[in-house]
């Protein structure tokens, strides 16, 4: 059996550019990925895995069920809120459901790192 790992968020650094977050806002959206049922029938679970160094804010899992994830509508799967206090975790949840798509929604980023965010199915 192979396990397919998609990486939602990689090595992201608070006042740091990189990929999707500019340095210096609070709040930013990763690419959508491929989620486990993008090929159809490859099923509905999926882990999510969380590593955060000294990190401070909340990051949202978003979903959708729409081929076309530009008009499509995004819902939430799964939120790890450290908004209040900094943490240093590896944290992982499973969510169940037959996503197209999957998305991270990053609000109130104020430190720390995230080391990634992934989803392997």
């Amino acid at each position: 059996m192979t396990i397919t790992v998609q990486t939602l968020l990689d090595d992201v650094v608070y006042g740091t550019a990189s990929g999707n977050y500019d340095g210096s806002s609070q709040d930013f959206y990763s690419d959508a990925v491929p989620a486990a049922n993008y090929y159809g029938g490859q099923g509905s679970l999926q882990t999510i895995f969380y590593r955060l160094a000294g990190f401070s804010g909340i990051i949202t899992i978003e979903a959708t069920l729409n081929d076309n994830q530009d008009s499509a509508l995004w819902f939430e799967v799964d939120q790890y809120d450290a908004a209040s206090t900094p943490v240093t975790d590896y944290h992982p949840v499973n969510v169940v459901g037959n996503f197209v798509w999957l998305r991270a929604h990053v609000t109130m980023f104020d430190s720390g790192t995230i080391e990634f965010v992934t989803a392997n199915y």
